[in-house]
């Protein structure tokens, strides 16, 4: 039997997603199973899940040679996951997508055709949100964020996309702590296409994405991506500094023309509300730097394992001979505990 001519690797983030998984495996194997010189890994990363969702994996892993498994030691979020994913898949492409199938598998044989013809990213941006308060905090967040972005990111771009194996090794590369994919890989600058889908119901569950989730997911953003900020606050100092320097010409002015001031208390309220709060605000901006500075001064992982199963693509690659398993998967190995 001739060797497939390329392979894919398919990293699905995962928490607490154990109705949703077979489902997954089976649509992924009716959509890349009949691709002629295809062979395929599906990457399971388990953040931390509290239901059996693991278990599930493994389940899934014991009948389906394709399928690996990451299991964190608790849960560190969707990003670590997704790092984790893309640090052990060996495929010549990968593919990032959600476990509750609203990341249709049906669309991947496109993303691979478009791979093919020369693009090292395929992303894929929702038509739109599945509501209205969703839809207009989303706009919102990526109107500010592309006000202040260095790189441009599409409104309603998704983790759902395909990377080219130079554009994985690149944004392995990085090395800061604080992660924000989407952005980063804008950063990059491969040829990148874009494709619109429509994104269906939750298959099974509900999401796990809370509000605090999401406005933690924006500072992450805001400070990986840009410096713009920290000018902003230089302007408003320099705005109420002007603003204290012409209250004080106006006093001296009026003073030297026997005008007599009220005197109150409330425009001294005014005053040092106005430039405390300009203060506290420039502060606040410099401390979203200084914790992004202090997680790089760690060097803390970005995630612990506490089981690892290599994907049989991996290990097929080097009893061929070929490269063997990449080094960031022994280091995977390297921190997991029993």
């Amino acid at each position: 039997m001739d060797e497939p001519r390329y392979s894919v690797s398919i990293v699905v983030p995962c928490y607490n997603e154990a109705q949703s998984l077979p489902m997954l495996v089976d649509r992924v194997s009716d959509e890349l199973g009949p691709i002629a010189d295809l062979t395929y890994e599906l990457i399971l990363v388990d953040d931390g899940s509290s239901d059996s969702t693991f278990e599930v994996m493994k389940a899934l892993a014991s009948t389906h040679p394709q399928i690996s498994y990451i299991r964190f030691v608790r849960n560190f979020g969707k990003e670590a996951a997704l790092l984790a994913g893309l640090r052990s898949a060996s495929g010549d492409a990968v593919i990032m997508m959600d476990a509750d199938l609203q990341h249709p598998p049906e669309l991947m044989p496109t993303m691979i055709e478009k791979w093919q013809s020369g693009y090292d990213i395929v992303e894929l941006v929702r038509a739109r949100r599945p509501t209205l308060s969703r839809s207009l905090t989303g706009k919102a967040f990526y109107f500010v964020l592309n006000s202040i972005s260095e790189v441009p990111i599409k409104d309603g771009t998704a983790d759902f996309r395909l990377l080219s194996r130079r554009t994985v090794d690149a944004f392995l590369t990085l090395p800061e702590e604080t992660r924000f994919l989407r952005g980063q890989l804008a950063w990059l600058g491969f040829p990148t296409i874009t494709l619109n889908f429509e994104a269906p119901e939750r298959s099974a569950g509900k999401s796990t994405y809370s509000i605090r989730r999401l406005f933690s997911l924006a500072l992450d953003a805001v400070v990986t991506l840009t410096s713009r900020p920290l000018h902003f606050a230089l302007y408003v100092a320099c705005f109420t500094l002007l603003v204290a320097v012409a209250y004080g010409i106006f006093v001296l002015i009026a003073y030297a023309n026997g005008l007599v001031l009220v005197k109150g208390w409330a425009s001294t309220i005014l005053l040092i509300l106005f430039l405390g709060s300009a203060n506290l605000f420039c502060t606040g901006i410099l401390g979203l730097y200084l914790r992004a500075a202090l997680a790089e001064i760690r060097r803390r992982p970005s995630y612990l394992v506490a089981d690892f199963k290599p994907g049989w693509l991996a290990v097929r690659t080097s009893l061929a001979d070929a490269p063997p398993i990449p080094k960031d998967a022994d280091r995977i190995k390297s921190v997991s505990f029993p």
